[in-house]
């Protein structure tokens, strides 16, 4: 049954071409909806994970600060408690009174706190009392550890300790010290470490993993803490670049789906208050379970459509097709020979059919128009096409030729193309290129014959023949006359490029490749812009060597709105003069100078880099003439005179600290003076040195001194091969004596004698 069915339609190429349009866009649709609805889904699933793994860590994260917080909170009651400060402020051990004290508060601290791993209440090289959790006995090996770590810890900040207690079990202690330092050497005089167990913490929060999952603890500069689950372990370094990517976010939550050299996971990680980040890494194949299993409902309802559409598709085209093949079988000379249109309409009366037999009569009314549409088509192309080689179509030469002739191309150019298409339909477009066409026609008319033809909906080519010369400034009207009264038909702007005049129609092609590059220059002049192929030249010569920016950023400087604006005008003016190119590298610089010392009085001292170059370059060329460039300028002005007023108001409590950073960074800059931070904050000196020997409780040159030694120090002990000269200029010193003379304040010993001690002022170092 089905292959007479076959044989029945097959060879029919209508019922063939019907049921081909009935089904394949259709179906093609169904396919891509599925698919478009399958992708969404699994964006969607993927999002809902994303959001669900973020919550969870967050919850968890939330349970860390909590202990975190408890650690500090305990550090706050014995810092505040009289009986330890008694304690710990005599200058010999003994057990009295206040000692017993001191030794019940830090006992009932530990009970409180479960998880507390120890409690330490040192004095000088020694402790005075200690408390620890029994799952943690500690011996003197261990209480050597404690106090060793209390000495190279930094007061009020998180520390991880790992180490192998005595049942050889690895043990990672969070702890966090507070006391007090020696006036005279800055060493640590007196204090209180408290130590708690992370490992602990992380294996109660999260009891069950699956495989590949792994949850890690670590800190800003991707040091693991302590590691849960297969991967990653505790003390390592991270070393893949998606999960730096995750550190590096300054969102407090980041979840995403990323690639790894070891497969696809989904990445979530959480910034804690206390510096430390939770990280999970859940492999994508336990979120794609899911998924996958919606990918084959969703084939199966795509193969069930096909199928419908299909027995329809088939049922609409024999429907439609019946008549059809009816008609066919009329007209066919071994059924009904001789049979006229005339008595074929009879037979089908007034149906659709019979329109399509007299249509058959009005076809060759239409071959003449699509001549002229296959010219048109031919005269687009040449104008448009890439190389110069090509065939000026023949019925161009043999309608407008004459001897004697002189040729001339114009460029129009619609200047706002994106708000065309956003304020009008395409009915409207077509509309106004027509109107444009007829408007240039007319216009143009009395100076010679005129052959319109538009290459795009951008661009319009006008191609002028003139028996005699006409005058650039009566072309020059004329063109301003179809800008004046399209504007005013259908409220577009327009600009134009002009070619040099030449004889003949050889080079026509050319001719209007040089007027549309001359519209480019319209970026110099705004709308209304007529610029002939001579002035294009003119200034694609000149070039902006001459033009001083420097001014500009002097105005900026001194906050005067006003001034700065005369003198960006100054400076455009003189723009208009020169190649593009060469106006687009001068705002670009002076962008740059501009965004630098915006950053500056942010304190952001970091060089611009070719990223930050490139997205300055993006902004600028947004703006499709060079008086709008002003906007932009604008927008930094006020931004610039935002950022002067608050630091004349002194809201720069953060100056400290910032001048710490970059002291950190540049230490070796040997510039660097408390004059030089001081103009860099945009304050004095004498009130930095103040606020600096404030906050710091150093002097700024002995801080400065102190970070240059100890770098030098590091570097005499990693590069063996630098000689002193070269670590003392490495550092910012110039004077190799001076330098020795400083280090061996320092540290007692020379340069020379510090590389030799080798391990033994490694260990120096780190006290």
């Amino acid at each position: 049954m089905l292959k007479n069915l076959l044989d029945r339609y097959r060879g029919k190429k209508i019922f063939i071409n019907m049921f081909q349009a009935v089904f394949i866009l259709p179906a093609v649709c169904i396919f891509f909806t599925c698919i478009g609805g399958f992708y969404w889904f699994k964006a969607n699933r993927i999002e809902t994970e994303k959001q669900n793994d973020s919550s969870m860590l967050y919850a968890s994260s939330l349970i860390v600060n909590n202990m975190t917080d408890r650690m500090s909170n305990t550090m706050k009651v014995l810092r505040n408690d009289n009986s330890i400060q008694k304690a710990l402020a005599k200058d010999v051990f003994l057990w009295d009174s206040d000692m017993s004290l001191a030794a019940r508060e830090v006992l009932n601290m530990v009970t409180v706190e479960p998880l507390l791993h120890s409690i330490y209440v040192l004095k000088g090289s020694d402790y005075l009392l200690k408390c620890s959790n029994p799952a943690y006995p500690l011996g003197n090996a261990a209480d050597q550890m404690m106090i060793e770590t209390f000495h190279q810890s930094h007061f009020g900040k998180y520390g991880v300790k790992y180490y192998i207690d005595i049942y050889g079990k690895s043990q990672t202690l969070l702890y966090i010290t507070d006391g007090e330092l020696n006036p005279r050497t800055a060493e640590k005089n007196s204090g209180i470490l408290i130590g708690m167990d992370i490992g602990k913490a992380m294996d109660e929060i999260f009891p069950a993993l699956l495989g590949g999952e792994q949850y890690l603890l670590t800190d800003a500069a991707g040091n693991i803490v302590y590691a849960r689950g297969e991967g990653y372990i505790k003390g390592e370094i991270l070393a893949d670049p998606p999960l730096l990517t995750v550190l590096e976010d300054d969102k407090l939550r980041h979840a995403e789906v990323m690639k790894r050299k070891d497969g696809k996971f989904l990445i979530s990680c959480v910034k804690m208050e206390n510096g430390f980040y939770l990280m999970h890494i859940l492999p994508y194949k336990y979120v794609a379970v899911s998924i996958n299993q919606m990918r084959f409902t969703f084939i199966g309802i795509v193969l069930l459509l096909v199928l419908l559409l299909l027995l329809f598709s088939f049922g609409m085209s024999n429907w439609v097709y019946y008549p059809i093949d009816a008609v066919i079988k009329t007209t066919d000379p071994a059924n009904a020979s001789g049979q006229s249109f005339e008595s074929l309409s009879g037979r089908l009366g007034n149906t659709e059919l019979a329109s399509i037999v007299k249509t058959f009569r009005t076809m060759f009314q239409t071959v003449s128009d699509m001549n002229l549409l296959k010219e048109q088509k031919e005269l687009t192309h040449y104008l448009s096409r890439s190389s110069l080689s090509g065939k000026l179509p023949e019925w161009v030469e043999e309608t407008y030729g004459k001897p004697g002739i002189h040729s001339r191309v114009i460029c129009l150019r619609i200047s706002d193309m994106k708000d065309l298409h956003e304020n009008h339909t395409e009915d409207a477009i077509t509309f106004a290129l027509q109107t444009i066409a007829s408007v240039t026609e007319q216009v143009l008319k009395p100076l010679g014959d005129v052959l319109v033809q538009s290459v795009d909906e951008e661009y319009t080519a006008v191609l002028l023949f003139m028996e005699e010369q006409v005058p650039m400034e009566t072309l020059t009207a004329k063109i301003r006359q179809i800008f004046s009264v399209t504007r005013e038909l259908v409220y577009i702007g327009m600009d134009a490029g002009i070619s040099s005049e030449k004889t003949g129609f050889g080079e026509l092609a050319a001719m209007y490749r040089m007027a549309r590059a001359a519209t480019a220059y319209r970026y110099m002049y705004g709308i209304d812009a007529i610029i002939t192929e001579e002035k294009m030249a003119e200034m694609a010569l000149h070039g902006a060597d001459s033009i001083n920016t420097k001014n500009l950023l002097l105005r900026l400087k001194e906050g005067n709105r006003e001034d700065f604006r005369e003198e960006y005008l100054a400076i455009i003016k003189e723009l208009k003069k020169c190649s593009i190119q060469s106006a687009r590298d001068v705002l670009l610089d002076m962008a740059g100078e501009i965004l630098k010392y915006y950053n500056s009085l942010n304190c952001y001292f970091d060089t611009l880099s070719l990223s930050d170059y490139e997205k300055l370059r993006a902004q600028l060329d947004s703006y499709d003439y060079l008086d709008d460039a002003w906007e932009w300028f604008a927008k930094m002005m006020d931004k610039v005179c935002s950022a002067l007023d608050k630091a004349r108001q002194g809201e720069r409590e953060d100056v400290v600290d910032q001048a710490l950073q970059y002291l950190r960074k540049n230490y070796a800059d040997p510039n660097i003076s408390a004059q030089f931070i001081a103009e860099l904050f945009h304050i004095t000196p004498s009130y930095f040195s103040r606020i600096f020997n404030e906050r710091s409780g150093y002097a700024f040159p002995d801080y400065l001194a102190t970070l240059r030694i100890e770098e030098a120090g590091k570097i005499l002990l990693r590069e063996q091969n630098k000689s002193i000269q070269e670590i003392c200029e490495m550092v910012g010193y110039s004077n190799a004596s001076y330098f020795t003379a400083t280090f061996k304040k320092k540290y007692g010993i020379t340069p020379g004698q510090f590389r030799k001690n080798g391990t033994q002022s490694d260990t120096f170092l780190q006290q």
